[in-house]
């Protein structure tokens, strides 16, 4: 194995790493909003729809289509016991429009839920909402461990190699430019003591793993 020296390349490289990896693993969960002609979309039309006749429900679908609102855009906003617990926004198209009560004629309308008012594939999707992000926020949270971390354990470290060899996992992080250098031949150096910067900066190995393995089982899925 050749000697790599550690350089604020390496650091920020491995630091990039991390952060493409958390993105890439939060991915599935992230709070995207459904696309026009979707079931999701068909789902979340009905409710704003439902909640803009919420005063006058005998009328819907019984007022001319001239009176009526066609936003370009509506933001949902569903509130449970005073609070506000889910926000989604669908953009309608000529295709998939949202006709909405003559009260919300604005171009970017804002409807009000309440969530005991919504039907039951409605209440599932702003459950299910709720369950991403709280996947959301803590892969997140494991990534930003991981980055901190290995931000500590690499400024106790000169070499990439001393790096490896104490943490073999390390090379999950380490972008591949930096691995074909360690990889290439090269003479062989005198042996190094045996690094205890894993237990001195209390590295959680399993936390590394497992924040990689989150990473490839999210790649294989997507």
């Amino acid at each position: 194995m050749a000697y790599v020296r550690k350089t604020q390349e390496l650091v920020d490289g491995i630091r990039d790493q991390v952060r493409t990896m958390s993105k890439a693993a939060r991915e599935p969960y992230s709070d995207s909003d459904p696309a026009a002609g979707t079931p999701e979309y068909e789902i979340l039309r009905e409710a704003v729809i439902d909640a803009s006749y919420a005063d006058a429900p005998h009328l819907k679908g019984k007022i001319p289509d001239s009176w009526c609102g066609k936003p370009s855009r509506v933001m949902g906003h569903v509130n449970k016991d005073g609070q506000r617990i889910a926000r989604f926004t669908i953009m309608p198209t000529d295709a998939y429009p949202i006709q909405l009560s003559p009260s919300d004629r604005s171009s970017w309308a804002d409807v009000q839920m309440k969530y005991d008012d919504l039907s039951e594939r409605a209440k599932a999707w702003v459950d299910g909402l709720s369950e991403r992000k709280a996947t959301y926020d803590s892969i997140k949270e494991k990534f930003n461990v991981v980055e901190k971390q290995l931000r500590d354990y690499m400024s106790a470290h000169s070499s990439l190699n001393t790096a490896l060899k104490e943490l073999p996992d390390l090379e999950m992080y380490v972008p591949d430019r930096f691995m074909r250098k360690y990889r290439a031949a090269a003479e062989p150096r005198a042996k190094a003591p045996k690094p205890t910067n894993v237990q001195d900066l209390n590295i959680d190995v399993d936390a590394l793993a497992a924040a990689a393995i989150t990473h490839r089982i999210t790649q294989r899925s997507a």
